[in-house]
């Protein structure tokens, strides 16, 4: 049973928009200890992605909220961390709209924490690159087996072309074009 759950805020910049996360959502999430929070999240990409609307770096810490917070909650990668009744309807995914009810929630709650949230660089290695970058370099290698079969068919139509004029003449075929 879940003893404690959070909501995790961020600010999209691809969305321009508040995104807010129920930690009941996550299921590498049920120790209810907001220390254990990155580690479920980084547990869950294609969840955080979703909710994040992007690929980002979460850190390994929660920040402590300082005494007066020099900032807004989930501004410049940060994801803030609120705490919430775990008796609490369960929030909501995707689509939903939920505007106005987090700006009350927001001015009525204090974050427990940050947790830092970079972009992350997705860089092609080069294993990945080297078969990519040979293929555009030479795209016709006569040791592939559908570059032969293309060479074989052409080949075939160019022999049946060949006997075709053979059989009817030289004549014919220009009195057919």
């Amino acid at each position: 049973m879940l003893t404690m759950r959070f909501l995790l805020i961020f600010h999209s910049e691809l969305a321009d928009q508040w995104r807010c996360f129920d930690t009941a959502h996550l299921p590498a999430f049920r120790s209810g200890r907001v220390e254990d929070l990155p580690s479920a999240l980084r547990a869950a990409p294609a969840q955080v992605m979703r909710w994040m609307l992007g690929r980002y770096e979460i850190s390994g810490d929660l920040i402590p909220v300082p005494e007066r917070p020099n900032h807004e909650a989930g501004r410049d990668g940060v994801i803030s961390v609120y705490a919430l009744d775990p008796k609490q309807a369960v929030i909501g995914l995707e689509n939903e709209y939920l505007g106005a009810w987090l700006e009350m929630f927001l001015h009525e709650n204090r974050p427990l924490g940050y947790i830092t949230a970079q972009k992350e660089r997705v860089l092609p290695t080069a294993d990945v690159m080297t078969p990519l970058e040979e293929r555009a370099a030479r795209p016709l290698h006569s040791d592939d087996a559908a570059c032969r079969q293309t060479v074989d068919r052409i080949t075939e139509h160019q022999h049946s072309l060949d006997e075709l004029r053979n059989l009817e003449g030289p004549n014919h075929l220009r009195e057919r074009a």
